[in-house]
């Protein structure tokens, strides 16, 4: 590629696409509110095909992605613009591939002590409550040593329905975003994607809430989080690291599960409450201490002489 044919690509990166970034908006949102329609003209999240259905909710950030890359802003190199590609240095991707799940193992399980350790939560350390669901037929140290052994399977079919919204969340917005740096863009992602669980969080998921209260508590969760995934992306320039990352928070995080009492709030036991906002604002802050992400998100390939 010549200079003057890569000095037109970067310019084409220097300014939001504002009018792509609301129809993909609405579009996600639209998409992800007609797809959990069934269960809001039903029994809610009670209907038996409701994990079925937030499952494919989580593809409706890619599809609208897909329509307005295509669309709309049609970039020159579309796999890059999506965070398909580039996948060198590949070690950074490695590195990810195995840390992202031992790293929000760590987050999951330090914002349950945070929890416990602030009084929010008391630990059921007898798993007491897990035992009384289980039944008699099934002991809590059989069902315990099963999840932690099935963990890696967990997180690589987790990661499968999490690049679902990865393509649309660090793919998509975050190159359409870029322009405004990496802050910004991740905050104006992170209100986003926490207003796009509207559908499932009115219905009472994650935080039992059915009132704005539960969509504030998710726009927290998602901003914290989403700082996270995004450094990945600018690290490695793809959605795969994140998309593993995302998969593995969504998989450990009901390991916690197994010593809380039942009945008990997230907002204040788990990772996606006041206690995991606190775990990831220490790693947060760090990152801003060490001035992280040092580069800028590349959307055009390198110029070559």
């Amino acid at each position: 590629m010549d200079t003057s044919t890569q000095t037109q690509l970067t310019q084409s990166h220097t300014r939001v696409p504002w009018s792509a970034v609301v129809v993909y908006t609405i579009l996600a949102c639209g998409l992800a509110w007609l797809v959990m329609l069934p269960l809001w003209l039903g029994d809610g999240l009670t209907d038996p095909n409701a994990m079925l259905l937030i499952g494919a909710m989580m593809f409706t950030p890619s599809i609208a992605a897909l329509i307005v890359t295509f669309t709309m802003v049609r970039p020159a190199k579309k796999a890059r613009y999506l965070g398909l590609v580039p996948f060198r240095p590949a070690w950074r991707n490695i590195v990810l591939f195995l840390g992202w799940p031992l790293v929000f193992l760590v987050l999951a399980f330090g914002a349950f002590f945070i929890g416990v350790l602030f009084g929010w939560t008391t630990p059921d350390w007898s798993a007491s409550s897990l035992q009384t669901a289980l039944g008699d037929d099934t002991t809590v140290a059989a069902y315990m040593a099963v999840s932690f052994a099935w963990l890696p399977l967990t997180i690589l079919m987790s990661t499968v329905s999490a690049f679902g919204e990865e393509l649309g969340w660090r793919g998509f917005l975050t190159s359409a975003l870029a322009p405004l740096g990496f802050w910004k863009s991740a905050g104006i992602i992170g209100v986003i994607w926490g207003l796009w669980h509207a559908p499932i969080i009115l219905l009472g998921y994650n935080f039992n809430r059915t009132d704005v209260t539960g969509l504030l508590w998710m726009c927290g969760f998602t901003l914290c989080v989403g700082v996270l995934l995004q450094w990945s992306r600018y690290w490695t320039g793809n959605v795969w690291p994140a998309a593993v990352g995302h998969g593995a928070l969504n998989s450990v995080t009901s390991l916690t599960f197994l010593w809380l009492p039942a009945g008990f709030d997230s907002a204040f036991s788990t990772v996606l409450g006041a206690p995991g906002w606190i775990a990831m604002g220490i790693v947060i802050v760090v990152l801003a201490l060490l001035k992280q992400p040092r580069r800028k998100l590349e959307l055009t390939s390198p110029a070559r002489s």
